[in-house]
């Protein structure tokens, strides 16, 4: 590969990681300020979550609808319609009068928000194929990764200065410079001839086709069962490290930073041995990891919740998806040259589907225990499994 093509790679990973960032931080920013923003909305830790689950179901409807209509008009104007109302909604949340109003917010945040992370898989479709398209979505990863590191601790940040309604305008202002560079750098990559003939009954019978693939199904499944053990850990993790093991927010943002800093590396592992490796063999090993930490988080809740463990046991647990999420999505999209947008946008609305019902029912089962979290987590990781085991590996 030469110079000149490295360069252009690398441009185009740093402009899809940084479209790509805005989902997660949406979902992670305002974390540590949970507890802090039900106080000022006097509501309840319940409904809290629920805004996270809001969000967790834009993002998943805002794929699917945005996703399928690239695939009719270009990855382009889509990107630069939603990203610009995305700004609204981050600007209408930070001015909430109430929590009902907040979820309305966070909705349409995270439909919007949406299209960042289904137009940049739908793109590196689009431009790469094989081990090569693995590559740039492990290399995606690492790009975005960043924003879960830093989302956390940024929220922390922010909080010594101003209230949880700062951290909205943070996100406005991150999504009209987004406008900006996907107005002035950003290219199409979906020419016109590869396009979809537009039309409801066309983009129905796209999915119906998807549907119908009984491997494509397996593989997001997992994704979704995978996102489901995640956004459980995301939506219980601030009040269980801050309320059971008195973390400041500061600090709950730092451990939450090493757990994502967990998963990118493993992303970057398996980036640079699917040269080497079977992705499927690789997915295989990202299960494992995953079991042995969900495992070792319902021990260490059964046997006193003892920090470390606990810590331990969430580290292996985030940093399996780092495995897990790269293969499963890449060998999915893999025969989806014709209808990239489309599959990127069922992926993404069963992952967040599955996270957004997962997120609140820590919750609802109580975060004065670690024992809910674990139960969910082991249960998502082993119907993961099964999806795979069932769905997916007589296929190869």
């Amino acid at each position: 590969m030469t110079n000149k093509m490295k360069e252009s790679r690398l441009k185009l990973l740093l402009m899809l990681g940084a479209l790509t960032a805005l989902v997660p931080l949406t979902i992670d920013m305002y974390l540590p300020a949970f507890p802090a923003l039900t106080e000022d909305l006097n509501t309840t830790n319940s409904l809290t979550q629920i805004s996270l689950t809001a969000s967790l179901l834009g993002i998943a409807f805002g794929q699917l609808i945005i996703g399928s209509m690239s695939d009719i008009y270009g990855r382009k104007r889509p990107l630069v319609l939603a990203i610009s109302v995305f700004v609204i909604a981050s600007f209408l949340c930070a001015i909430s009068p109430n929590i009902w109003f907040f979820i309305v917010c966070r909705f349409i945040q995270g439909f919007t928000g949406a299209a960042g992370i289904v137009l940049s898989r739908s793109m590196i479709r689009d431009l790469y194929s094989g081990s090569d398209m693995t590559k740039m979505f492990s290399l995606l990863i690492l790009v975005m990764g960043l924003a879960p590191i830093l989302a956390p601790v940024i929220g922390g940040q922010i909080l010594i200065f101003t209230s949880w309604r700062g951290i909205f305008t943070i996100l406005a202002i991150a999504g009209a410079l987004a406008v900006l560079m996907s107005l002035f750098k950003v290219k199409e990559t979906l020419p016109e001839e590869r396009r979809s003939a537009g039309g409801l009954k066309n983009t129905a019978n796209v999915f119906i086709k998807l549907a119908k693939q009984r491997n494509f199904i397996g593989f997001a499944l997992i994704q979704g069962f995978v996102a489901a053990a995640l956004f459980s850990y995301i939506s219980g993790s601030s009040f269980i490290l801050q309320d059971l093991f008195s973390l400041s927010a500061q600090t709950y943002g730092i451990v939450f930073g090493i757990n994502a800093l967990g998963f990118i590396t493993l992303s970057q592992v398996t980036g640079r041995l699917v040269d080497y490796v079977k992705e499927e063999r690789l997915l295989i090993m990202g299960f494992i990891i995953a079991l042995t930490g969900g495992v070792t988080l319902l021990l260490a809740a059964l046997n006193g919740a003892n920090f470390w463990p606990v810590m331990f046991g969430l580290f292996l647990i985030i940093s399996s998806v780092g495995v897990l999420n790269p293969t499963s999505l890449s060998l999915a999209m893999e025969k989806q040259e014709n209808n990239a947008g489309s599959a990127a946008a069922l992926l993404g609305l069963f992952q967040f589907i599955f996270g957004g019902v997962a997120a609140p029912i820590v919750g609802f089962l109580g975060t004065e225990s670690v024992l809910p979290l674990a139960m969910i987590i082991l249960v998502c990781q082993i119907c993961a499994l099964l999806s795979y085991l069932l769905l997916v590996r007589s296929k190869f």
